[in-house]
């Protein structure tokens, strides 16, 4: 038959009993590997191994007390007991423990006292004292053979089986080491590829950014230019008030700042392989700023409380920000309404910037704005450690106030 019957007449496809059976060997497997592991990141892995290799040292020495050149069982007793107990602390101190261990073979007569210290010795890549203890244990050997626990026929017998119990622990030894060079290298290349990702995350958003300032460029620089141009040719015509002109040659000026600002912006935006960079405002370039609105017709008043040490240029950047996110803001939902500016310094150094506007006059409708100023600026003011507050007022105005550190780390 092609299929194989299970319980209650169900059908499994041909090699379904392999697999079966090769998913039942690999769970053993797996809870061995996975009981190993735990066992490694256990905090009592040490005194584990000490348990484990210290019952057989001590049971050697009670069983043959007299195999080594000291025919005591308890000298034997006693030097097993401390090599089991340094055991816990082998890692640190490797060479005393070592020396113990050697003290160990030559008292107990076998070489099962130096097989830790020999593990322990290469794992750590200490071959010059790994090797001292093999030649060493080896000499001891040649030199007195009849005084080892291996007992054989022959003095060959007796070295070969010697060579077995103090080589395995080297070998072991060079496998744990190339096992943990091995992670230490994986480590390393994942962080490789982690700074890799992240850089190609990096290149993606600054070339997400120089799209976004080419769209901006080709659309919004293209009708603010327009503007200016419209404007500047109303504000000369020789059929237009007084009023109007002057009104044209502010939005004139604005829409060159504004075209002037957004060039600036295009010459900054990074091109891959290039960092970021932006020029940081300072607290006197608010004077050209409040001068723009006060022309245009607005009713500013300004307060400040500085103290004798001044803020530092990242605050000083961010109150400019803060100021003329608010001014924006007044006027294009309050045109016409007072609007007050205050700047103060805390007594922890903090500063405290203000933007608060009255109430619109009756029948001025708001301009449209993009809806994303005051979370950007929010979330500037928060990366930096501060807040910021944007309410309704119950008399129908609007305050902005930020709060942050005055000097940034």
């Amino acid at each position: 038959m092609s299929e194989q019957q299970y319980q209650g007449g169900v059908t499994a496809p041909p090699g379904a009993d392999v697999r079966h059976g090769q998913q039942a060997a690999a769970e053993p497997r797996g809870m061995v590997m996975s009981g190993y592991r735990r066992l490694c990141d256990s905090r009592w892995k040490n005194t584990i191994q000490a348990v484990l290799y210290g019952v057989p040292l001590v049971g050697i020495a009670v069983a043959l007390p007299y195999s080594g050149l000291v025919a005591s069982r308890t000298a034997g007793v006693t030097v097993s007991v401390v090599i089991s107990v340094a055991t816990v602390w082998r890692e640190r101190l490797l060479v005393p423990y070592s020396l113990v261990s050697a003290v160990g073979v030559v008292i107990t007569g076998h070489l099962l006292s130096a097989t830790g210290a020999c593990y322990t010795a290469v794992r750590q890549g200490r071959y010059v004292l790994a090797s001292m203890l093999v030649v060493g244990s080896l000499a001891f050997v040649l030199a007195t053979p009849e005084a080892l626990v291996a007992r054989a026929p022959n003095a060959e017998a007796i070295l070969a089986d010697s060579v077995v119990i103090i080589l395995l622990p080297v070998l072991l030894g060079y496998v744990a080491q190339a096992h943990r060079q091995m992670a230490v290298l994986a480590a390393e290349q994942q962080a490789q590829e982690a700074l890799l990702q992240e850089g190609r995350l990096r290149e993606a958003a600054l070339r997400q950014r120089e799209r976004l300032v080419r769209d901006i460029h080709n659309g919004v620089g293209q009708q603010v230019t327009l503007m200016v141009l419209q404007a500047g040719a109303i504000a000369v015509r020789a059929d237009a008030s007084a009023p109007i002109k002057e009104r044209c040659s502010l939005i004139s000026d604005a829409g060159r700042d504004a075209v002037n600002a957004l060039r600036e912006i295009v010459a900054k935006t990074p091109g891959p392989g290039e960092s970021p960079t932006e020029d940081e405002r300072q607290l006197s370039d608010l004077a050209p700023l409040f001068t723009r609105y006060r022309s245009s017709g607005h009713k500013i008043t300004v307060g400040a409380r500085i103290t004798a040490e001044p803020p530092g240029p990242v605050a000083q950047d961010l109150a400019y920000k803060v100021i003329a996110e608010g001014l924006s803001n007044a006027v294009r939902h309050a045109a016409g309404g007072a609007i007050d500016v205050r700047i103060a310094q805390a007594a922890d150094a903090s500063l405290i910037v203000a933007v608060h506007n009255g109430p619109p006059p009756s029948g001025t409708a708001p301009l449209p704005g993009t809806g994303h100023g005051l979370s950007w600026l929010r979330q500037e003011i928060q990366a930096a450690g501060g807040t910021l507050r944007a309410d309704a007022d119950p008399a129908g105005g609007f305050l902005l106030e930020a709060r942050f550190a005055g000097h940034q780390p």
